[in-house]
C-alpha cells in the first residue's frame, strides 16, 4: 500500500476512526504504513514509537518530526493530509527521509541547546553596550533571534543532506522542486530556507557523495 492509498483510506475515507485518533489527527500504527518506512527507519537506525509512528494531519499541508518525550510517546513523524495529496510517491518517501534524518541528527537538542546560549549571549551584549536602554535591549533580543533562524536553516539543509545518502540525491531533489512547484513555500521563512536554495545547495553535496547508504 502506497502513502496515496493510505491517505485516501485514513483521511478522505471512511475506515479513519480507527484508535489513535485525537485532536483532528490519525495516528498510523505500523501495520497501517508501506513496509518502506520501516526498512528506512532501520537503515537510518531512527526508532520511531512502537504504537503509532505517524500521525496523519488531514488539511495541513506540511510535515514535521516529533522527538521523543522522557516518560511520554516515542518519536514520531506528523505528515499533513493536504501536502501529501500534492506530492508524487517519490516526493513523499523524500519528505520522510528528511523527517527521520532531523530525528538521526538529533537537531531539536541543537536548537534548544543553541537558543539557550544565544539568548545568554543576548544579555551579555545587552549588558554591555554603553546605548540607552531601549537600543540595549533591541540589540540583545536580536541575538537569539538571529541565533535561532541560522541553526534552524543550518539543519533543514543537513536534513537534505543527510536524507539523500539513504534514498538518492535525486529523489531528495525531485522532493524539493516538487514542494516548491507546489506553491507549498514560495519564498524563504524564519525556520526553512528558500527551496530553490536547498536544491542547489542539495546538488552541489551531491557532486562528490560517495554511494548511498
Amino acid at each position: 500500500m502506497t502513502w496515496h492509498d493510505i491517505i485516501q483510506l485514513h483521511v478522505a475515507g471512511a475506515q479513519g476512526q480507527g484508535a489513535g485518533k485525537q485532536k483532528g489527527l490519525v495516528g498510523l500504527r505500523w501495520t497501517d504504513v508501506p513496509e518502506t518506512l520501516r526498512i528506512l527507519a532501520d537503515r537510518m537506525r531512527v526508532s520511531l514509537d512502537a504504537a503509532f509512528p505517524v500521525e496523519l494531519s488531514p488539511a495541513w499541508r506540511g510535515a514535521r518530526a516529533i522527538a521523543a518525550v522522557a516518560g511520554g510517546r516515542g518519536s514520531r513523524i506528523r505528515l499533513g493530509g493536504a501536502l501529501a495529496r500534492s506530492l508524487s510517491a517519490d516526493a513523499l518517501d523524500g519528505v520522510m527521509a528528511h523527517e527521520l534524518a532531523h530525528l538521526k541528527c538529533r537537531h531539536w537538542e541543537l536548537l534548544l541547546s543553541g537558543c539557550i546560549l544565544a539568548a545568554l549571549g543576548g544579555v551579555a551584549l545587552g549588558l554591555a553596550l554603553d546605548l540607552p536602554t531601549a537600543l540595549r535591549m533591541a540589540a540583545g533580543g536580536l541575538v537569539p533571534v538571529v541565533a535561532a533562524a541560522s541553526l534552524s536553516w543550518m539543519a533543514e539543509y543537513e536534513a537534505d543532506r543527510v536524507a539523500a545518502r539513504y534514498v538518492g540525491y535525486d529523489v531528495m531533489a525531485l522532493t524539493l522542486r516538487e514542494l516548491r512547484d507546489s506553491g507549498f513555500r514560495t519564498r524563504a521563512e524564519f525556520t526553512h530556507p528558500p527551496d530553490g536554495s536547498r536544491v542547489r545547495r542539495l546538488l552541489s553535496a551531491g557532486a562528490g557523495a560517495p554511494p548511498r547508504d
